[in-house]
């Protein structure tokens, strides 16, 4: 019984204890000081804001092209024969009547000087030919002369011939020879009668032997190829010592005055071009290498390729300082017609390029916007164009791109601005 009891007090002291140490801990619960609690603050977002200042500004077309000339020509032989010189480099500037390339003229001689024998020869014919016309129509009246005798003979004898004066024998040698006048009469009227045409057959032959002694002497002076025009040299093709054939090129060649980019205008933007190009004219800047040269829309142009995005037009360049070559690539500004009710903005302050969001009560609040454009703002970077009715001049945009951007998101302001074109 006494170790039932001892038993009973080792299991029984381990309760009280855990009984009392949990009455103790409510306790002190229930007697705590209350805390009053703190509500929580809402986070602001710090952001910059730009001016909104509504009024007539002139979008900027940003264009891609590439650098080519009308005028631009490959030179190409017109003989046969071997490139004695060749004066032009690639690179070189030339000016019209300069010498670029010079062929060896020894064959081109020779053929001169036999294609001028041949006309001599047929014009030494020729006159051969109008004496002998001369002497047919002298020969012919004796032989009409010397017919008409030989008849009277043959007349003469005939009458004898019946009163049994004259032999049978005789008028016959008479009437033969009569005969034969007769053909050498018809042979020298033939030969009067044709002396024209003759002549005519010489002339023609004359006439082509002329043209190609002509072309002898084009084909010698074309042995030196001068520069066409002004310009500057692309390529030469050739080196003293190559045979060359006609149609061969020799060198490229353009007109560093007619330089032009070719650049596509998307579908959006032709409207406003061609209306400004009615107008006073097309002005624009192109960046090519560094080089920021004037340009003027001077035309479009006449086809465009299935699929293709737009039309091309033709940008001439109006300044002459400048070392521009042919195929580089250009980067176009073009400053198009005033756009009115516009605004100028950062493109940090354009979302999902259609929405932005305006300052009221220290809140963000979305507004939809049309976007017309770029532009060129007054400290050199280029901003968005936007037109917005529901935007008046004076209100607050936000100028910084906000992940979390929504309706209704408290900001605060740490950066002003107003932007101008």
């Amino acid at each position: 019984m006494g170790s039932a009891l001892r038993w009973l007090l080792r299991g029984f002291i381990p309760v009280v204890i855990l009984v009392l140490a949990a009455g103790i801990a409510w306790l002190l619960w229930a007697t705590r000081p209350e805390v009053p609690a703190e509500p929580a603050e809402e986070r602001s977002w710090p952001v910059a804001a730009v001016t909104v200042d509504q009024g007539s500004h002139r979008p900027l077309l940003r264009l891609q092209g590439f650098l080519e000339s009308p005028r631009t020509a490959t030179l190409t032989a017109a003989v046969s024969a071997d490139v004695a010189a060749v004066t032009a480099r690639e690179g070189n500037t030339v000016a019209a009547g300069d010498p670029l390339v010079r062929l060896d003229e020894r064959e081109l001689h020779l053929a001169l000087d036999q294609r001028r024998a041949e006309v001599a020869e047929l014009a030494a014919q020729r006159r051969v030919e109008q004496r002998r016309a001369e002497a047919d129509r002298q020969e012919l009246a004796w032989e009409e002369e010397l017919l008409g005798l030989l008849e009277r003979e043959v007349a003469r004898l005939e009458d004898l011939s019946r009163e049994q004066f004259a032999s049978s024998a005789d008028l016959e040698r008479a009437q033969q020879e009569r005969t034969r006048q007769r053909l050498s009469v018809a042979e020298r009227r033939f030969a009067v009668e044709t002396a024209e045409d003759r002549l005519a057959q010489i002339d023609a032959r004359l006439q082509r032997a002329r043209a190609a002694r002509d072309q002898a002497e084009l084909d010698l002076a074309r042995a030196r190829v001068d520069a066409p025009y002004d310009g500057r040299i692309a390529s030469v093709a050739v080196a003293p010592g190559d045979r060359v054939a006609p149609g061969e090129p020799l060198l490229t060649l353009y007109d560093r005055q007619a330089l032009e980019i070719r650049a596509t205008v998307p579908r959006h933007a032709l409207g406003a071009l061609r209306r400004a190009r009615r107008g006073p004219g097309v002005e624009a800047f192109a960046e090519v290498d560094g080089q920021r040269v004037p340009v003027r829309l001077s035309r479009f142009g006449g086809r465009a390729e299935p699929g293709q995005g737009g039309v091309d037009a033709l940008f001439r360049i109006t300044g002459d300082d400048h070392e521009l070559v042919l195929g580089r690539f250009a980067s176009l500004e073009v400053r198009l017609p005033p756009e009115p009710d516009t605004v100028v903005l950062p493109f940090e302050a354009l979302y999902d390029a259609g929405r932005v969001y305006r300052i009221r009560d220290g809140r963000m609040q979305p507004v939809a916007v049309e976007r017309i454009g770029q532009v060129r703002r007054a400290n050199g970077e280029r901003g968005v164009l936007v037109r917005a009715p529901e935007l008046t001049s004076g209100e607050r945009v936000v100028s910084t791109q906000i992940p979390q951007a929504m309706d209704g998101l408290r900001v605060r302001v740490t950066e002003q601005a107003t932007p101008h074109e």
